[in-house]
């Protein structure tokens, strides 16, 4: 294989949206990469029952992948730039699409993204034998995904790759579990840094120049995180966003010298304060910044949601990581979720285990609006409120909320090792103090929402 050159390798392929970044990708290039096999293929579908027409139309598309000196670069660079140290430098978003917009390769063009994501799977794999990663961790991660996707298939003939950023850490074997959860590197993409006293105590800061609302809340700047309340049906995908053109309250500043550091502070529970603080540098380390490596925290459907597996998860990961990719400074662990957000307790027994999980970490404000907490509870962004399931006490509190005006917010959470050792029956960065504060703070916004007000 020789490379044809980037600009008009894309012009032939002509990708549906493919970021401009990849134009570095190229030329850094070394031609490895790799593309699924036949035998390869075979073995990773013969546990899905396809019929024998579903299972020659697959093989059919890599055959045409093969016999194009055109596709078979492009697939073979595009899993060379989503495995191994590349993957996180050219990180995809939801937006990107692998897929041909031409019809020069009829279905097979289609079917370009999958054929990325399996082919990732053995380029992957090279890597994580290198490091004599047992097998066990990662030989069934793919199947987390390619279950779900063989089964559309199977039942619809669609190809489709839902949400790529998300399947590509299955398919490229980046994702583990250890015991309830998954973990998977990422880079810590917010503007905060935080730090540690000799007390062990965590202190967490702004940068300079960030809008928040009245209630603490970052307002995104690529917009104000809002819709017209006006002008929109209320329907499950509005149901959770915040009011239109929320208003700055204030905007954060942050200042440093040899000596001391000034800015807003973070409270814990997951809200800016409304107030600058100062510490003498001496005697505190920052111990996270903007683009520092973490251990990203997801959290899979199902039983188990405890502060007890939590730690044990976490302990699992971190021993993981730090053994087999030694090379990579973690600074602890990061997730951002629905579960991670105060008002739910507005709306559910405040010792339920979702409330105990969340006061484990250190919560912060991420400018996220609250869609998926409608999603999670309901099954459907599209789903009309008055037709969701109203099973649970908690789905039909979160559906009093929101009819009167309530709003929630994704809320994202630091965890750092040094807390892997210490009682999690206890709040470890969240004092009495904070806790109290917070008490005001969901008070005034349940006033609010009794008195009708919209979008709080």
């Amino acid at each position: 294989m020789k490379k044809t050159g980037y600009s008009q390798l894309i012009e032939k392929i002509k990708p549906k949206n493919l970021p401009d970044k990849f134009k570095d990708a190229y030329e850094e290039w070394n031609l490895d990469g790799n593309i699924v096999s036949h035998e390869e293929l075979d073995s990773l579908i013969e546990r899905y029952d396809l019929t024998e027409a579903q299972r020659s139309k697959l093989h059919g598309y890599l055959k045409d992948i093969e016999n194009s000196e055109e596709l078979s670069e492009y697939v073979t660079f595009l899993v060379y730039s989503q495995c191994d140290g590349p993957r996180y430098v050219y990180w995809i978003d939801i937006e990107t699409d692998f897929n041909s917009s031409t019809d020069a390769f009829g279905e097979t063009g289609e079917a370009l993204n999958l054929f990325v994501c399996i082919s990732c799977m053995g380029q992957a794999r090279k890597d994580l034998i290198k490091r004599s990663v047992p097998k066990e961790y990662y030989e069934n991660i793919p199947h987390r995904m390619f279950a779900g996707q063989m089964r559309k298939f199977k039942e619809s003939g669609d190809l489709s790759v839902h949400d790529m950023p998300w399947a590509l850490n299955f398919y490229s074997l980046s994702i583990y579990l250890f015991d309830r959860f998954l973990f998977v590197p990422c880079k810590f993409g917010e503007l905060y840094s935080f730090y540690r006293n000799s007390d062990n105590r965590v202190m967490g800061f702004p940068h300079a120049g960030q809008n928040v609302d009245e209630f603490g809340q970052l307002i995104p700047e690529d917009g104000d995180g809002s819709y017209d309340l006006d002008e929109i049906r209320y329907d499950g995908h509005y149901y959770g966003c915040f009011a239109e053109k929320r208003k700055t309250a204030f905007t954060t500043e942050f200042r440093e010298d040899d000596e001391m550091i000034a800015g807003y502070e973070i409270s814990p529970c997951g809200y800016i304060r409304n107030k600058t603080v100062a510490i003498h540098k001496e005697g505190w380390k920052k111990i996270l910044d903007t683009d520092d490596w973490m251990i990203g925290f997801h959290i899979p459907e199902g039983p188990g949601y405890t502060p007890e597996r939590v730690r044990t998860s976490m302990k699992l990961a971190w021993d993981f990581f730090t053994k087999y990719y030694p090379e990579i400074p973690f600074k602890g662990f990061w997730s951002s979720s629905w579960l991670y957000d105060a008002r739910l307790s507005l709306c559910m027994d405040r010792e339920a285990n979702i409330t105990h999980v969340r006061r484990q970490f250190f919560n912060y404000s991420g400018g996220w609006n609250g869609e998926s907490t409608y999603v999670e509870l309901y099954g459907d962004s599209k789903l009309l409120l008055d037709e969701a399931p109203m099973k649970t006490s908690l789905q039909r509190n979160v559906a009093d909320y929101l009819r009167r005006g309530g709003r929630f917010c994704d809320t994202g959470m630091v965890y750092l090792p040094e807390e892997l050792s210490k009682d999690y029956n206890f709040p470890i960065y969240i004092t009495d103090e904070d806790t109290r504060e917070e008490k005001k703070v969901l008070q005034e916004i349940m006033g609010k929402v009794k008195n009708g007000e919209k979008g709080i």
